[in-house]
């Protein structure tokens, strides 16, 4: 009987389970009361997914020694496979009951909590296996994404360098350990982890597509699409492909190649939101003004309340509407990246020079002007001029992408990422100088931003703001989605408010559709 046995786990070991089984079965002819032999030949049925009597068999083992580990265990993954919960609870029990430090039974015990979201529970079952069994790489792996989820982060980087110690090529572990750099803002380190996992398998689709979002948070799109190319190719339908590989091409004024991508959206989900917005900001781009109103009226009827969908068809429509927080914050975190190189090479913007002539004119400044505020400063073009003559330079934008490239220029002492009325209504400094270029396009009513300016600057200070110029009385919206305002109501506001108009300018500020664009450029001093 010993030589069958033996040689049936040698069959079981080469994977020949049908002649295992036939070993295992003949030497229960000869020993039918032997605990492992029946627990052997169970193993060995539900290897061929035999699984009846591979249950038949382990409870034959558990009748024959009641306190048989093993059997408990076997039988235990057997009824948790099958979705067997409450019996394969019972038998886990069992076998830990039998043989409290079976390493196995703990770290199969810690999966079957995680399967059914005990997730402290499968902690303290994968704990107990690495305690057991040191070397046992998978519940290190388990007890790091256990505290990644819980955003323990240190702890989670130790357990997955542990793993790597001794598994360099543990590709799950190398995408984890990204995840975790990029929890933290690192978004290089991230980048790093991710290339090291598709190093060992290019086809990986975790490390692929965290690589690729990676690369698109940090507006690097050409690097994503490369690797959103080869998420297409393995899943050609997946939306969440399409869409960033729709974003990243339309970040890089690649519209034909976007709109393929939300077409292929809108083919799967007529209704899928942000693939219509999106495809209306290419026809707007595009000069299609009937298309894009057709696409956000679309995407109006699937959000109705959806403040920037609603704007930019008033706009297109021609229709009343007032200021719109949201449209200006998702318009310069989208336009960030190519923001400066646009208005300078593209625009010939040239705001900052006129702004900074007027101080130099009519300011005229004889020492530095001690606290100045550049309300929606962006990038910092602004800033580069009035650093120059401010001690203390403050610059507020709800832009949190513009304000990462103002910070990289060093200008400012203090930068706050807020809707600038908000900001001025909150803050307690008193300013010497404020300026608010090109803010004043995404005011409509400009109320509630006087008042606010007014509560914030000293008396005689001095305020530099330009506006687009209004055929009409008061304001309107334009086709561009941009607000314009009549002199006439800035004067009115002024006055209302205890502003002197010292200056009033009309300059061309840049170019819109290769055109000349006019401002008016006012310098206030408050009373």
């Amino acid at each position: 009987m010993q030589n069958l046995e033996q040689e049936g786990l040698n069959y079981a070991a080469s994977g020949a389970m049908d002649k295992a089984i036939a070993c295992f079965t003949e030497a229960l002819m000869k020993t039918p009361n032997n605990p492992q032999l029946h627990n052997s030949l169970a193993n060995a049925y539900k290897t061929q997914q035999a699984l009846n009597h591979a249950c038949f068999h382990y409870h034959e083992a558990i009748r024959l020694d009641e306190h048989y580990p093993h059997a408990h265990h076997n039988l235990a993954n057997l009824y948790s496979m099958q979705g067997n919960t409450n019996e394969a609870l019972l038998h886990y029990q069992l076998a830990l009951k039998a043989a409290p430090d079976f390493a196995l039974a703990h770290y199969h015990f810690g999966l079957f909590h995680l399967k059914h979201m005990n997730t402290q529970a499968a902690k303290i079952h994968f704990e107990r296996t690495a305690e057991l069994e040191p070397a046992h790489l998978n519940a290190h792996f388990y007890l790091g994404i256990l505290a990644l989820e819980n955003a323990h982060h240190d702890e989670a980087e130790t357990r997955f360098i542990r793993v790597l110690q001794d598994n360099p090529e543990h590709v799950d572990a190398l995408i984890n350990l990204g995840v975790v750099a990029l929890k933290r803002h690192r978004g290089q380190i991230a980048i790093d982890y991710f290339t090291r996992a598709l190093a060992l398998d290019d086809n990986n689709a975790d490390a692929l597509n965290n690589l690729a979002a990676t690369f698109m948070h940090h507006d690097r799109f050409e690097n994503a699409l490369t690797h959103y190319a080869v998420l297409l190719k393995q899943s050609p339908e997946n939306t969440e492909y399409h869409y960033n590989s729709g974003v990243a091409e339309m970040s890089l004024g690649q519209l034909h190649k976007a709109s393929e991508h939300f077409n292929a959206i809108l083919k799967q989900d007529p209704r899928h939101f942000n693939a219509l917005t999106n495809l209306a900001a290419i026809a707007t781009r595009l000069k299609q003004r009937t298309q894009a109103i057709y696409l956000l009226s679309r995407a109006h009827d699937i959000k109705p309340n959806d403040a920037s969908c609603a704007f930019m068809l008033h706009a297109l429509k021609n229709e009343p509407c007032d200021t719109c927080p949201d449209y200006a914050k998702n318009l310069f975190d989208n336009y960030a990246i190519h923001y400066e190189k646009h208005l300078q090479e593209t625009l010939n913007y040239t705001l900052p020079q006129h702004i900074s002539r007027l101080i130099y004119q009519d300011i005229q400044p004889e020492t530095l002007i001690e606290h100045t505020l550049d309300l929606g400063c962006g990038t910092g073009l602004t800033g580069k001029v009035l650093r120059e003559f401010t001690t203390h330079l403050t610059g507020v934008d709800i832009s949190a992408k513009m304000l990462r490239l103002a910070e990289e220029k060093h200008e400012y002492d203090r930068l706050i990422e807020q809707e600038i009325v908000a900001f001025l209504m909150q803050d307690e400094t008193k300013y010497d100088l404020i300026v608010a270029a090109d803010v004043l396009p995404y005011f409509g009513s400009l109320d509630n931003l006087f008042k606010a300016v007014r509560a914030r600057i000293k008396p005689q200070a001095y305020w530099i703001l330009s506006a687009e110029i209004s055929p009409n009385p008061d304001w309107q919206l334009q086709e561009t989605s941009r607000f314009c305002h009549h002199p006439s109501y800035i004067h009115a506001l002024a006055h209302k408010n205890q502003f002197n108009v010292l200056q009033q300018q009309q300059h061309i500020a840049r170019q819109q559709e290769s055109l000349d664009l006019p401002v008016m450029l006012y310098l206030l001093q408050a009373k």
